[in-house]
This record gives structure tokens, C-alpha cells and sequence, in this order.
């Protein structure tokens, strides 16, 4: 029975994973959260929720946080609880059984989704295009016994869209531009559910389900302290097998809350001036909110449709003979303008390589032209550091050392910051392709946006991805 598209804008961001059954005698819909993780603006919750409704059956979601990743650390984990605890709450405000799974010694095998399966009807999970999540829904499709879905809510666009990956930021523009007005069509509800529909589990039921499991979901006090931070917080993380050196950032927390007060300090006092003072460290106009974006607290589906409706903008005030160009083609003021290229066009270029290419985080996937270039100047004379010495910012180079002094401390580096970052990592590494794993391995260890393909692209552009030979 082939229902998957339903009556829904939602079907170019939807791809079934295998050929395996849906269970029609299922006891419910399963949602596997493993990127998108936030209740609203998420096409994945939306998406298993109207299959609910169509099988008249509960919704059960689960968030996975998975400490088995190479770079599980106490700073992700912490973070990633954070908006875990705010969503244990607001998932139970709307009627929706929900798992909070943290791998501990203590929680029982990792079986979990696989014997949670056995009772669905099918399962719908999330489309990321790199990293654990998408290693995780790969191996997922072979090993569940149930059909399983995986929903794109990453972006404004759905991925599915470009048919291969755009070489550069100018072309991709192009692309954005000729296919906006139709997008909106595919973007997630603010509330993904339906209210006049049962999507909850009797305590009985849920019970049972949890009893057929064998597992023990971590308590909530033990997520609570994971969350505090501090000497609570890493105690509490101690019962871990992750990395504890990398340690929270005190004053930033993950969810959904933190992320609402930054955007709303972004659209009073930062938006209109984004093109001027994005760069300025002193006063600066960025959102700050890559690592809420990061780890699906907050959607940028959510930012754009804010800022074009609190404009006013309809498609009458496209400038078309502006096509392809960073500014004049919205009819918008230059700060508004400025913005939406970067979180459309340079955020999404992004996503649309790590679709299309599965080397995206890899040397190799570089223009030939750069390797070429990078090859010339490689017996260029210039001063060589250490990983260590570059690790612990102990170079000649002062600003540079502060950049990656923010980067171990606060999990973040300026946006303007970021290319000198790379440049000066590839003046100092002995090859190019050195220099890309070790920009690699230390925003993947720190950052608490990295292992995205956002910062991938940040990288690569280093290297000459996405620039002109």
C-alpha cells in the first residue's frame, strides 16, 4: 500500500530508504530523531504525523544522541541534551509519546530502534547528508525489518531538487532564483501535528513497549545534570565513554529557547545592518546561530519565512533582470538582501555538495584546477607548526591564535575569521592535503557546528571549492 506522498507538499523531500513492509497491524508510527531536533518547522515530525493520522494509529519518537562517533565529546553531548530536556517537555504539551536515548553503560543494548520497529507500522527518520546521521540511516535500511522514510527538513530548498552538485556560489544563485517561488510550497508547518488527532500512547501500552525493549532510558534527573554544566554536568557526563577534555560551553545552551532569543536580538537590532557589520568584530550583525541550525533546534525555514513575512515581500518585487546576483534580484532592503544570500544560497550550496558528492569532506573532492594550483606552490618557502602547535594556538601569528584560542574555548569561530583560519593552517601544514585533515579534525573536534556540511564548505573554499579557476 503506497501512501508515502500523502496530501502533502512535503513529497520531493521524502525518500524511501528500502523495500522492506509496512506493517498495517503495527501499533504505531515510528520517528527516529537524529538531526532535525526541534518540534516545529520540522518536515520529518509533520511527515510521520500525517501518517499517523492516515493509519489512525499514535505517533512514538525517539532522539538518539549517539556517544560511538569519533568525535563524541562532552561539549556536543551537553549541548545536544540541552535541547533534548526542552523537548521532552513541549513533546509531551502536544500529546506525543517521547524517548529522550543517550548511549550509557547503563541503558542496555543499542537495539533499540530495531526492537522499537518490530511494533511500528513503519519508521520515518532524518535526511542529513553527512556524517553519523546519514552513516546511521544507511546502515539503518539494511537492518530494519520495517520500511523506513527519510524526510529532508534541512533547508529552504529540498535537496532532491538540483540534480547534481553546483560547482559555484553564482550558479547555484541562478538555481535559488528560478525556483523560489515554488519552494514554499514544500516548507514544513510551524505545528507540524494535528489536534484533532490521538497521537498519544496510554501508559499501559507505553509501558509494555518500553518492557518488550530490555532497555533503560536515562532518567531525567541524570539529563538534567547533563545539562547544567559545570562540575554537575561533568560528573554526570563521566559515565561516558567520550571524550571529556572538550569541555560545555558555559554561557551557550542548546534547544530551542536559546536559539528563539537569538534570532529575535538578530531581526531588532542586526538584520538591517548584516552587509555592513557582518565583519566587524566589535559590532557585529551575525545571527550567531550556526550550531542551533547545526543540530536541528531551530530551522531556517523558520528565519526566512519570519523575515519575508515581517517584510511584507511578495514575488511582484523580484527584480529579474538581477538573476544570479547577490543583491537586487529580492527587491528588499541590502542588509535583509545580504542575509538571505547567506542562509539560502551559501547555506544550502552546502548541503547540495554533500548530497551529490559522498567524498564532500574528503581532499580529493577539490577542483582540479586547485590541486593543480595548491601543487605549484608547494615548494614555496614558508614557516611549517605541528598539529600539537597548531592544536593548542601556539604559532607566531597572534590574531591567528586567537581565533583558534575562540575556537577551543567557546566552540565557535567569526564568521570573517574563518578563511584566515583556514589559509594560515594551509600555509603551515607540509601538503594541502594535510592541511584539509587537520581543519577537518579540528572542527569536527571543537566546533559546535561543525561535522556539517556548512562547514565543510567553509574548508574546502580554503582548498578552492566553490571558487573560480
Amino acid at each position: 500500500m503506497e501512501v508515502f506522498l500523502l496530501n502533502s507538499g512535503l513529497g520531493d523531500r521524502i525518500r524511501v530508504l528500502n523495500d522492506k513492509e509496512v506493517n498495517l497491524d503495527g501499533e504505531y508510527i515510528l520517528y527516529w530523531m537524529i538531526s532535525n531536533r526541534r518540534f516545529n518547522y520540522n518536515a520529518s515530525l509533520e511527515y510521520a504525523a500525517n501518517l499517523a493520522k492516515r493509519y489512525e494509529k499514535p505517533l512514538l519518537v525517539v532522539e538518539e544522541i549517539s556517544t560511538s562517533h569519533r568525535f563524541a565529546n562532552d561539549r556536543i553531548t551537553s549541548f545536544v541534551i540541552q535541547g533534548m530536556v526542552e523537548n521532552i517537555s513541549l513533546f509531551k504539551q502536544h500529546n506525543i509519546r517521547f524517548i529522550p536515548w543517550v548511549e550509557t553503560p547503563l541503558s542496555g543494548p543499542m537495539g533499540l530502534i530495531k526492537t522499537l520497529c518490530k511494533r511500528s507500522v513503519l519508521v520515518v527518520t532524518d535526511e542529513f547528508p553527512t556524517y553519523y546521521p546519514l552513516i546511521a540511516i544507511n546502515a539503518a535500511s539494511k537492518s530494519l525489518d520495517r520500511k523506513i522514510i527519510a524526510v529532508d527538513s534541512n533547508g529552504v530548498f529540498p535537496m532532491s531538487w538540483a540534480d547534481s552538485a553546483y560547482t559555484t556560489a553564482h550558479s547555484f544563485r541562478r538555481f535559488i532564483h528560478a525556483n523560489f517561488s515554488r519552494c514554499r510550497d514544500t516548507w514544513p508547518q510551524k505545528i507540524p501535528t494535528d489536534k484533532n488527532h490521538d497521537y498519544w500512547i496510554d501508559d499501559e501500552h507505553f509501558s509494555s513497549i518500553i518492557e518488550d525493549c530490555s532497555v533503560k532510558i536515562p532518567p531525567f534527573e541524570w539529563l538534567w545534570r547533563c545539562s547544567e554544566g559545570g562540575s554537575t554536568g561533568k560528573i554526570a557526563l563521566s559515565s561516558i565513554d567520550i571524550d571529556h577534555d572538550v569541555e560545555p560551553v558555559r554561557h551557550i545552551r542548546g534547544g530551542r529557547n536559546m536559539a528563539a532569543k537569538k534570532l529575535s536580538v538578530f531581526l531588532k537590532d542586526r538584520l538591517e545592518r548584516y552587509h555592513i557589520d557582518r565583519n566587524n568584530f566589535e559590532k557585529p550583525s551575525v545571527t550567531g546561530l550556526s550550531p542551533w541550525l547545526h543540530f536541528g533546534h531551530i530551522s531556517s525555514v523558520e528565519i526566512v519565512e519570519h523575515i519575508l513575512d515581517s517584510h511584507e515581500w511578495d514575488p511582484e518585487q523580484i527584480t529579474m533582470s538581477r538573476k544570479g546576483a547577490r543583491e537586487g534580484w529580492w527587491g528588499l532592503s541590502a542588509g535583509v538582501e545580504s542575509f538571505l544570500d547567506q542562509i539560502i544560497t551559501w547555506r544550502e550550496l552546502g548541503f547540495n555538495n554533500a548530497y551529490h558528492n559522498s567524498n564532500h569532506d574528503k581532499f580529493e573532492s577539490i577542483p582540479e584546477w586547485a590541486k593543480i594550483t595548491l601543487s605549484e606552490h608547494s615548494d614555496d618557502e614558508r614557516m611549517f607548526y605541528t598539529f600539537e602547535q597548531i592544536e593548542n594556538a601556539e604559532t607566531h601569528d597572534e590574531v591567528w591564535n586567537a581565533a583558534q584560542q575562540e575556537l577551543l574555548q567557546t566552540g565557535i569561530i567569526h564568521n570573517y575569521l574563518r578563511m584566515l583560519w583556514g589559509k594560515r593552517i594551509l600555509e603551515w601544514a607540509e601538503t594541502p592535503k594535510q592541511a584539509a585533515d587537520w581543519m577537518i579534525e579540528l572542527n569536527d573536534k571543537y566546533a559546535l557546528d561543525g561535522r556539517d556540511p556548512n562547514s565543510y564548505t567553509g574548508i574546502f573554499w580554503v582548498l578552492g571549492r566553490h571558487d573560480r579557476a
